[in-house]
């Protein structure tokens, strides 16, 4: 049996570990003691009951849906919110996506975000941390008259706030008045060098659009894109990330209009290593299905009700006009 001066050691061990989110290299040279006799000393408070240890977010995760998107879709990951009683589909899946941003934290990571109320949600549900090695790069132009709460510019400050992080800004509207001020703005340095940093991104979160959804109704009205003036386009357009409009093939419908678009186009998007794609509720099964269909992302975080539909999709038993 541990005396109480011992029990004490391992009490205090324990809170600078777990409370005081200190390293074991931190508490060894705290302590005067080595980082293996911490590592024991912390075994022994699991062994005692001293820490118990919960996992508590499989509750929140419908497990075997996750499994099957990621078979029939070829995913690396695929996250699915419960939606409990109360919770919106956005905070839901906010919320679970936290995990997945904070898995992809590594050292010096540089990480490519573009906007929307799903990755607004998450953000949201994010904690600080004080992380300066960071870098957060826009994948879009911000300067877009849409809701604060959609606006990229806003989004991505407020993301490298939370972790006391670097970010960049893409001093240009998402899409501008004729392919010449793309091709003029593409030009200027600085422009030209955060285009070139989200190219070269580790990893990039993206929220996903689809018909109908009202950040993507800001984007093409902004454009001057009407559906009386374009029925083409609205014919074609099942969804939408980083201000790029895709057919249900996930290939780009509109390339007068991806030439006033001041970003990354959806090949660059895809040739990062890892994109996570991040979209709540069952109005978004058209795009999320378009965008698996065109590799445009390697991982997804949605919610249950629309990881439903998209296996049903596929597997073409209901939502026969998506497959």
């Amino acid at each position: 049996m541990a005396t109480a001066r011992e029990r004490a050691l391992i009490v205090k061990v324990a809170r600078m570990y777990y409370e005081q989110n200190m390293s074991q290299d931190q508490i060894a040279r705290a302590l005067l003691t080595s980082r293996s006799n911490v590592s024991r000393i912390l075994s022994v408070a699991k062994q005692r009951g001293i820490v118990e240890i919960k996992i508590i977010e499989e509750s929140r995760r419908e497990t075997e849906i996750e499994e099957m998107l990621m078979s029939r879709f070829g995913l690396r990951a695929a996250m699915v919110a419960k939606v409990p009683r109360g919770t919106s589909d956005y905070q839901a899946v906010g919320q679970l996506a936290v995990g997945s941003f904070l898995n992809h934290l590594k050292p010096r990571v540089r990480v490519a975000i573009s906007w929307g109320r799903s990755i607004q949600a998450m953000v949201d549900a994010l904690d600080a941390e004080n992380r300066p090695d960071l870098t957060f790069i826009p994948l879009m132009g911000g300067m877009t008259p849409v809701p604060s709460t959609y606006s990229g510019e806003a989004l991505i400050r407020s993301l490298a706030e939370k972790f006391n992080a670097q970010y960049q800004v893409l001093h240009a509207p998402t899409i501008v008045q004729s392919p010449d001020i793309k091709v003029a703005l593409m030009r200027e340095p600085s422009v030209a060098a955060v285009i070139e940093a989200a190219r070269t991104a580790d990893v990039a979160f993206v929220g996903i659009g689809s018909k109908g959804a009202n950040s993507s109704q800001h984007i093409l009205q902004s454009a001057g894109m009407t559906e009386a003036e374009n029925p083409e386009f609205y014919a074609k357009w099942a969804g939408d990330l980083a201000g790029r409009f895709f057919d249900r093939e996930g290939n780009a419908v509109n390339s007068r209009l991806d030439n006033r678009t001041v970003g990354l186009d959806l090949a660059e998007i895809a040739k990062i290593k890892r994109v996570v794609g991040v979209a709540a509720g069952e109005e978004k099964t058209e795009g999320i299905l378009a965008a698996l269909r065109g590799g445009l992302i390697s991982e997804l975080v949605t919610s249950s009700n629309c990881a439903t539909r998209l296996l049903e999709a596929a597997e073409n038993k209901k939502l026969g006009e998506l497959v």
